[in-house]
């Protein structure tokens, strides 16, 4: 098992973090295959220190609604969807293990850390939520329940798909003002991009934004893609917890 920890880069000691891959299984309790899910869970999670029952999961809406998440919340979705907190695309938290998840197949997950609180965040940003800025809903939810600083914020990437497979309509010019790529007359939308301009314009430092440019399309064999499988894409978990 190959553990992926987007923000490993910054070495922190109080923090876990992790994306899941393909080879690890579907953790969705909704989507794709499901039988195995909770056991796919299990492991993932029990390899980097996280017991399965603690998650906090979302019923994700690819809005920009985030909730602060206490011990009230602990285990929401962990072992049923129903359980998942509704209508919710990013979660934070300053409480110790509380395991905070969002499930991806296409989208970008958004891991952020607060080394001064310390706080953490993830977010879920498909192009609907980047559209609506769910990255810097979450800076600001962060400085308004934490003080956090968004100078001091230190964020990673989860894999998405990129811009060399988004193909999206033409009439997306009119709702993004960059991160669009034309090539032979056709357009393509580059969400990490776009997210991580979002992010520095709420303060966030260039050089704290960690991107791993994983393509979750063109790399189907290592992720899943909801572009390239359809209803049948299972789903990735990025988690994130205070120690």
């Amino acid at each position: 098992m190959r553990i992926y920890n987007p923000l490993e880069k910054f070495g922190l000691k109080d923090t876990v973090a992790a994306f899941s891959a393909r080879l690890d299984g579907n953790m969705s309790l909704s989507y794709g295959d499901t039988r195995d899910s909770l056991e796919n869970r299990k492991a993932f999670l029990s390899a980097i220190g996280i017991d399965y029952r603690w998650l906090a999961c979302a019923k994700q809406v690819h809005g920009k609604n985030i909730e602060y998440i206490t011990e009230e919340q602990k285990g929401s979705g962990a072992l049923d969807y129903d359980s998942s907190i509704s209508d919710t695309d990013g979660f934070i938290t300053d409480k110790k293990n509380i395991p905070l998840a969002v499930l991806t197949a296409d989208c970008l997950s958004i891991f952020v850390y607060d080394p001064a609180r310390p706080a953490i965040a993830i977010l879920h940003a498909g192009w609907r939520g980047t559209e609506k800025n769910v990255a810097g809903e979450g800076v600001r939810k962060m400085g308004e329940r934490f003080s956090s600083k968004p100078k001091e914020l230190l964020v990673g990437f989860g894999p998405s798909i990129r811009s060399c497979c988004f193909e999206v309509e033409k009439d997306f010019k009119s709702n993004f003002p960059f991160g669009l790529v034309e090539r032979g007359g056709r357009i393509f939308m580059d969400i990490a991009l776009i997210n991580r301009e979002q992010l520095k314009t709420s303060g966030v430092k260039a050089e704290n934004i960690l991107d791993p440019e994983l393509c979750t399309f063109s790399q189907n064999k290592d992720f899943f893609s909801f572009r390239k499988e359809a209803e049948s894409a299972g789903r990735m978990i990025s988690v994130i917890m205070l120690k």
